[in-house]
């Protein structure tokens, strides 16, 4: 006949509260590195969504409104639809190699380019553009954020606006880039005063918000600039993005 087992000992009620709290003390630092990696997914998600945003908005409304203009020109002027025709196209290669940047992490904008471009585009609308490059070298990531701006400033120039004129410079004062983009197409004018600033107003548009300048005024507050925009009562809305330089080496550059 087999004999019974003695019990084993109950554990004190203190030693089984202790190794319950080093079970759970284990545990918190996977729990938190488990969070910060989900933090870091959800914030290049963003990013992403947010570059291609800025990418294909003002792009895509760019070749819709070339093939447009190609569409009523066909008939009367041949050479020149196939030109608006020819920039669609040409439009439509820069964004698939842009997305491929976006894709790879390294999108990098030109800021000259980018308002030769968006001259052109006013231009081919009919839209009297004067537009100034930057008379200084800038670094290229704060250049990607002023691109982007003028992208975004000429795409509401032709959204919200029924501009003859308009007006795209940039100044750079001591220690300072101000990047500053005008029309005359305010289609109701709004409160008299100096333009808004974007959180306040927080709108593409005198009457509503829109998401493009919302999702830009952030892009320029994480690159440590401002952005101010809204209409004068003379029926002009200006955009100011403005940004403060870094300073230079103290050493300055080095003798051959």
């Amino acid at each position: 006949m087999s004999q019974a087992l003695p019990a084993l000992p109950a554990l004190p009620a203190t030693s089984a509260r202790a190794t319950a709290g080093a079970r759970t003390a284990a545990a918190v630092p996977v729990v938190v590195a488990d969070t910060d990696r989900r933090r870091v997914v959800v914030r290049e998600r963003l990013r992403f969504a947010r570059d291609l945003h800025d990418l294909l908005g003002p792009r895509l409304l760019a070749i819709t409104l070339q093939c447009e203009l190609a569409l009523r020109l066909m008939d009367r002027t041949p050479d020149s639809a196939r030109s608006r025709l020819a920039e669609a196209l040409s439009g439509m290669r820069q964004i698939h190699e842009e997305a491929r940047r976006v894709a790879h992490g390294y999108h990098c904008l030109s800021l000259d380019t980018e308002i030769e471009g968006v001259r052109n585009l006013l231009e081919s609308a009919g839209i009297r553009t004067e537009a100034e490059p930057a008379g200084a070298p800038l670094p290229a990531p704060l250049q990607t954020v002023l691109a982007t701006t003028v992208r975004e400033a000429g795409a509401n120039v032709l959204r919200h606006s029924s501009a003859r004129n308009c007006r795209v410079t940039v100044d750079t004062p001591p220690g300072e880039v101000v990047l500053t983009v005008s029309n005359d197409g305010v289609r109701d004018p709004g409160r008299p005063g100096a333009p808004a600033a974007a959180e306040e107003a927080g709108a593409s548009s005198a009457a509503e918000p829109g998401l493009g300048l919302r999702s830009l005024a952030e892009r320029i507050a994480a690159a440590g600039g401002t952005l101010a925009h809204g209409p004068y009562p003379s029926g002009h809305y200006t955009l100011e993005a403005r940004f403060t330089l870094p300073a230079p080496s103290p050493d300055g550059p080095r003798a051959a």
